[in-house]
């Protein structure tokens, strides 16, 4: 029994490997199962969208805060005490202008002017009087001149009649003293004439002077109405009525609403494009100074979006920021009540919504649009051509062409490239979807439902289109 086991225990694993072998054995004759080749699409199929031309120009896009056009502190001209406080003059309040907002006691400057009135009055009369002094003796002069005559031809009358000894020497001598005495007089009175002439001279200095001090009176006067210089809000008031101001004492601030500006910066090649949009004068400052560019100021509340025409009319200070390297300018807005509303898709609105902003308002965070015209041609492409890498995917003659172009600039969806130093002209396809393994030259052909918007975004992946 032993033995019997013995040759069991051997034999059973001989048996069971030679039947394992003969199993593999029959299973490896099998024929294998029939496969087939998937058919490989000759072009991979893409979605497209059209390249644009843009025929309006480059609208750079900035951020600003309104600030007001100037601030006015209206200031006593005048000392004297304030009479009367109208209500306009209160903090908050809009003031248009010539609204009169102080009036300080008059009755001093009042008085100046009817004294300087009647001291005018007292320098014509005595202007008049020197005249008729003048006329007296310019008639007195006359009849002097005229006695003189007379005596010069007595006196040569008896220098004949002396030599033939017809008359005595006193005659003579009483003729020569006759033509002294005349001479005398007409002498005295050519020179009351220079004297009133000067008199006259000096009287109409004092005239002068007189009319002068009466306008200075009655300017004097008019400050004591202190009025709004221009169109505004009242920022701060600093007296009250029935106070005691002295000359360049502060008395209220007004903030001028007639225009307003938006103070934003621009990055250099945003400066440069400005600068190539237009040509600067050759005039004195024109090296620092900015061409006027057309602008849009756009605030956006409640759904809706608001809008105000504006210039880019100069640059705030001489230089570049040294914090954030950008130029600081100003976009003044010369009409801030005429707001102009869209709704989310842009579309101008005939009426102005329910809490719309009426007007441009200090410390509103608004967004510029400032309009330049591009010295070359410029063309748009859908955002969702433009791959992460920078490359553009163009399709032409059924085959792909990547490039790379340099952005101008990326907004509302679309990215501009300039035409000619990007390679892209109007009306070249651009691939947006997607797509496994590109390579230049590669086929490539258009998968139906292609759209040529921006709404071609989404699209078919290489593997999905095959």
């Amino acid at each position: 029994m032993k033995v019997f086991r013995a040759i069991v225990g051997w034999v059973t694993p001989l048996v069971i490997l030679a039947m394992g072998v003969a199993a593999f054995a029959m299973l490896g004759r099998q024929a294998p199962p029939e496969r087939r080749t998937a058919e490989r699409p000759s072009a991979a199929l893409v979605r497209t969208a059209e390249v644009t031309a843009e025929t309006d120009g480059l609208t750079l896009r900035l951020d600003g805060t309104v600030v007001p056009l100037r601030e006015v502190t209206l200031a006593a001209e005048v000392p004297g005490r304030v009479r009367h406080k109208t209500e306009a003059c209160e903090a908050g309040r809009f003031v248009a202008q010539g609204t009169l907002l102080f009036e300080i006691d008059p009755r001093d400057y009042e008085l100046d002017v009817a004294r300087l009135e009647r001291e005018l009055t007292q320098a014509r009369l005595s202007i008049e009087e020197v005249d008729e002094e003048i006329a007296q003796n310019a008639t007195a002069g006359d009849l002097a001149g005229r006695q003189l005559d007379l005596a010069r031809r007595e006196v040569r009358r008896l220098d004949a009649l002396k030599a033939g000894r017809i008359v005595t020497e006193t005659e003579h001598d009483r003729a020569v003293r006759d033509e002294l005495a005349a001479t005398t007089s007409l002498t005295n009175l050519q020179g009351q004439a220079r004297v009133l002439r000067k008199r006259r001279n000096r009287l109409e200095e004092a005239q002068a002077l007189a009319s002068t001090m009466l306008d200075k009176a009655r300017l004097d006067l008019s400050r004591t109405r202190v009025v709004a210089p221009a169109d505004g809000i009242v920022v701060e008031e600093h007296v009250e009525q029935d106070s005691f101001v002295s000359k360049g004492m502060p008395l209220v601030t007004i903030e001028d609403t007639s225009a307003a500006e938006v103070r934003t910066s621009l990055q250099m090649d945003e400066v440069a494009r400005v600068w190539r949009s237009a040509s600067i004068a050759d005039a004195p400052g024109a090296a620092h100074a900015l061409p006027d560019a057309p602008a849009t100021v756009v605030f956006t509340i409640g759904g809706h979006t608001y809008e105000w025409d504006g210039v880019l009319s100069r640059q705030e200070g001489r230089g570049l920021d040294e914090k954030t390297r950008t130029l600081p300018c100003r976009v003044r807005v010369a009409a801030p009540t005429r707001t102009r509303a869209m709704d989310r898709y842009g579309v101008p609105l005939q009426q102005l919504p329910p809490g719309a902003p009426r007007a441009l308002m200090r410390g509103m965070f608004v967004q510029v649009r400032v309009h330049v015209a591009s010295p070359h041609p410029l063309v748009s492409i859908p955002e969702e051509a433009l791959r992460p890498s920078g490359d553009v995917w163009l399709m032409r003659d059924d085959r792909l062409v990547i490039v790379r172009p340099k952005p101008v600039q990326v907004a509302d969806g679309r990215v501009l490239f300039e035409s000619e130093a990007s390679g892209l002209e109007a009306g070249d396809r651009v691939v947006v979807s997607q797509l496994s393994h590109p390579h230049e030259g590669m086929a490539v052909a258009e998968a139906a439902g292609t759209v040529a918007t921006p709404a071609a975004a989404g699209g078919l992946d290489g593997e999905d289109a095959t």
